[in-house]
């Protein structure tokens, strides 16, 4: 007997678009973008072998085959959040993974730790780091609860925005201009900072090569202060390798807006108190709370 492969986020993301009856307003809800939900619905209907849902124009209505499997997901979460609550709520013992990447490491962020601490001393929360698109979709697959990404949409559509701030182009002190192709240092794709600079130099038919693709933030950091290439990066990570860099052939510097993402958290849970705990934060640095 052929046995289906869906994960419990599946399961509740489908619910989520039936609750909603749209895929952009889940999407929203659940602190993820449309694209991951319209891609992870499809794979659950190929899954399955029939659509689940009637798209029409101002909303999507259940098929007969939805309406059952509606029944059977809430049967199975229910069931895991029985689970959950049975061996973890008692004493709020949980182990909580986070996914950064790794330019948006702040000192709120450790700070907002040490008080969640002081409220979950039983709880463990492990960092993992990796690009906005894999971390974005660890969540969505439910590998992380929660991530903390990048997104350089004039309307994000990641979650919830924590901050704000222009990059900058940037090289080492040793960097000289020259008239040939720009050098370029970037983590591998997917890089949301890679795509928006080759996707304009291309649309400018600026010359350009990848001088250096990094494996690691050590080797990024030390390519840019090398002088080996140039690079967009915060303020921050300018300061740490690098001195900003002036030349007409570059693109202007995009806003990059730090984005929590998280899956339906329950309410009361030590994961949904470190969500709410890191967006005040974030507020309160921002002076918007």
């Amino acid at each position: 007997m052929r046995r289906f492969h869906i994960s419990s986020a599946m399961f509740r993301s489908f619910q989520e678009i039936v609750r909603e009856g749209s895929v952009t307003r889940a999407a929203s809800r659940l602190h993820s973008t449309q694209s991951t939900l319209s891609h992870q619905l499809q794979k659950l209907e190929s899954e399955l072998g029939c659509p689940l849902f009637e798209r029409k124009p101002k909303r999507m209505e259940l098929t007969a085959a939805g309406d059952f499997f509606l029944a059977q997901a809430k049967t199975i979460t229910d069931a895991l959040d029985s689970i959950d609550r049975y061996f973890r709520g008692a004493d709020n013992s949980a182990r909580i993974s986070i996914g950064i990447v790794n330019d948006c490491f702040r000192p709120f962020i450790i700070s907002s730790l040490s008080e969640f601490y002081r409220d979950f001393p039983k709880v463990t929360v492990d960092f993992r780091t990796g690009s906005s698109e894999k971390l974005t979709r660890q969540v969505n697959d439910g590998e992380v609860e929660l991530a903390i990404v990048r997104d350089l949409s004039p309307f994000t559509k990641s979650g919830h925005v924590l901050w704000s701030e222009e990059l900058l182009w940037a090289g080492g002190p040793a960097y000289r201009h020259s008239d040939g192709a720009l050098p370029l240092i970037f983590m591998p794709a997917p890089c949301v900072y890679r795509q928006y600079a080759l996707s304009m130099f291309a649309a400018a038919s600026t010359p350009y090569r990848i001088a250096v693709e990094c494996d690691s933030w050590s080797t990024f950091e030390s390519s840019v202060r090398s002088g080996a290439g140039i690079s967009l990066m915060t303020a921050d990570v300018c300061r740490v390798c690098g001195v900003p860099v002036q030349d007409e052939r570059l693109p202007p510097p995009p806003v990059s807006h730090a984005c929590l993402v998280a899956r339906d958290l329950p309410d009361g849970s030590p994961t949904r108190a470190l969500a709410d705990r890191l967006i005040g934060s974030s507020a309160d640095l921002a002076g918007i709370a």
